[in-house]
């Protein structure tokens, strides 16, 4: 199992459990937080989840040699596990904080987005990892679109940005001292608990349903990753990945 899952008080607390890779994303883990999502959104002893990671940060993104490597291979990434159905297609609409640290790079990135607010401590480190190896960060972008000066120049450049930067763009829900972000979190759930679960529920709804339908717009637009296909450009992006 690579998701830890515990309810404690009516939040749940999920955590990416592989830390001695810095949590680095594999099929098999993309799977277990779907599962844990879908956990979230059936039982009713939990009402909000706080999803973190364990070590020394949240999550450095894709694993290279598995989940980059196969897409490469095959030339197509759609057939990759994903968490982001289990954000979209949902029931009961609980909101999910993510408590970030340490490195939040690539699918990392992508999946704290994902969730409805996101609390990071001052040491936490971002990257839209995607176009350094030739892939598009298409919707990493459109959610920190909100200011696109930033979001046009961290999707092209695919550079490193700290968490002073990502509050000053809007990202962040809250920026915290280090070591506070599972606190921090904590406090946030524990406000939203003291609300009518209804509205709550019916704002995360809105929310998440805004974004799929911008993010079906932009999967029609650029058509996946089909284009991987192209044998010389796979081996380009094989190269740059095994020199990471």
């Amino acid at each position: 199992m690579a998701i830890d899952y515990e309810v404690r008080d009516s939040i749940a607390y999920i955590s990416f459990c592989r830390p001695e890779k810095h949590n680095a994303l594999r099929d098999e883990d993309l799977a277990d937080l779907s599962r844990a999502l879908h956990r979230l959104d059936r039982e009713d002893d939990a009402l909000i989840a706080v999803l973190s990671g364990q070590g020394r940060s949240f999550s450095s993104g894709a694993d290279v040699k598995q989940r980059l490597q196969q897409s490469v291979n095959e030339g197509d990434a759609s057939a990759r596990t994903n968490e982001t159905d289990a954000f979209f297609h949902c029931q009961n609409w609980k909101p999910v904080i993510a408590a970030v640290h340490g490195y939040c790079l690539g699918h990392a990135l992508g999946t704290a987005l994902h969730c409805d607010i996101i609390v990071a401590a001052r040491n936490a480190v971002f990257q839209a990892t995607e176009i350094v190896i030739g892939l598009p960060s298409s919707g990493i972008w459109r959610r920190l679109s909100g200011q696109p000066g930033f979001a046009n120049e961290v999707c092209l450049t695919g550079r490193l940005f700290d968490a002073e930067e990502a509050w000053a763009a809007g990202m962040l829900g809250r920026l915290v001292d280090e070591g506070q972000h599972l606190v921090a979190a904590e406090q946030i759930a524990r406000q939203i608990l003291n609300n009518p679960q209804a509205g709550v529920r019916e704002q995360v709804r809105i929310r998440r349903s805004l974004i799929a339908e911008e993010t079906a717009r932009i999967r029609s637009i650029t058509g996946g990753f089909r284009w991987l296909a192209d044998v010389e450009a796979r081996d380009k992006i094989a190269e740059k990945m095994v020199n990471r």
